[in-house]
């Protein structure tokens, strides 16, 4: 079940979904991450169509960028209702049908290498992932005697494909760091100088892809990581400043 706050985005998904499997394992719906009642339609949705849920993820979150002026506390609201709060009511609405399967199942969620590392001018998400990370160990206490595992990644930036970086933004990155670019080059080329201007700042020296993120979603929601609840992945290419202490 592909869903996103964008119905036609959830459909595209889905679409691709169906190329790699078939049409009949695939479906999407809707999702607003901030609606107790769009997600519980969701995960309705979920079971009607597959009869079950064994494997929850979400990737889903804001990096505020609010107009100049805007109250401090709106901006904090904002943040953690998408980052924190929503994750919480998910996982609530994907237990109800947990606890009546009674059958193995995990739940993925996704953190940010900046729930540890500290950046001025982003308090409002940093703190959101911070809480993040302790949730996550909270849901796996709450889920365990349920057969259920809880996990998340925590990805350094990730540019390339990401709605969280339009075009302007990525443009003002580069004018922030004084990264040469070009007007002309088309957004994916601006993405990728600020990828590999992020990359330079870990040990691999490589830009963080969207599949990346994606294989360690793959290895927590599978029998692979069966002995792993509670834990909070890194998919940094190696950030120093992201180490745990």
């Amino acid at each position: 079940m592909a869903a996103d706050v964008d119905a036609n985005a959830a459909r595209e998904a889905a679409a691709d979904a169906a190329k790699a499997s078939s049409v009949e394992s695939v479906s999407s719906a809707a999702v607003d991450l901030v609606s107790r009642h769009s997600i519980r339609d969701a995960v309705r949705a979920a079971v009607l169509q597959f009869g079950g849920i064994d494997i929850v993820v979400n990737t889903a979150a804001v990096y505020p960028t609010p107009k100049p002026g805007t109250p401090v506390e709106d901006v904090w609201a904002a943040a953690l209702q998408v980052n924190v709060t929503s994750n919480h009511v998910l996982a609530e609405e994907a237990g109800v049908v947990l606890d009546s399967q009674l059958l193995p199942a995990t739940i993925v969620l996704t953190s940010s290498a900046n729930a540890i590392v500290p950046k001025y001018g982003s308090e409002p998400y940093d703190v959101s992932k911070a809480a993040l990370n302790h949730l996550v160990r909270e849901l796996a206490l709450r889920f365990g005697p349920r057969g259920a595992r809880v996990n998340a990644i925590a990805p350094a930036t990730v540019v390339a494909g990401s709605a969280m970086f339009p075009r302007d933004r990525v443009i003002v990155s580069l004018e922030k760091y004084a990264i040469p670019f070009s007007h002309d080059d088309s957004t994916e080329t601006l993405r990728l100088k600020l990828a590999e201007f992020y990359a330079r700042r870990t040990i691999t020296g490589r830009p963080i892809l969207p599949a990346d993120c994606a294989n360690a979603i793959l290895w927590l929601a599978g029998d692979a990581s069966a002995k792993t609840t509670g834990h909070i992945i890194p998919v940094d290419g190696g950030l120093a400043d992201a180490f745990l202490r």
